[in-house]
């Protein structure tokens, strides 16, 4: 499954501003709750801004679940 670049760059941009670190640190192997700290209400807004931008339906539940990459983020961000 191929990951839209723009959409991956939006991602990390939102995951930036939420963990107040620069974009070039946030990977796309990065893992939201693990790696990065994210918690549950910033997992709620990364959704809310996702949907905003992409006019898509994000599923929390799916971005709540341990494992989720800054990458998966992205593809279903993108309705993968």
């Amino acid at each position: 499954m191929t990951t839209d670049i723009a959409v991956l760059d939006r991602v990390r941009q939102i995951v930036a501003v939420l963990t107040e670190r620069p974009v070039e640190e946030i990977r796309p192997e990065d893992r939201l709750f693990e790696d990065l700290s994210l918690d549950s209400l910033q997992i709620t807004e990364l959704a809310e801004k996702l949907e905003n931008d992409t006019g898509l339906s994000v599923d929390e539940d799916q971005l709540n679940a341990a494992g989720v990459t800054v990458v998966r983020c992205a593809e279903l961000a993108a309705g993968h």
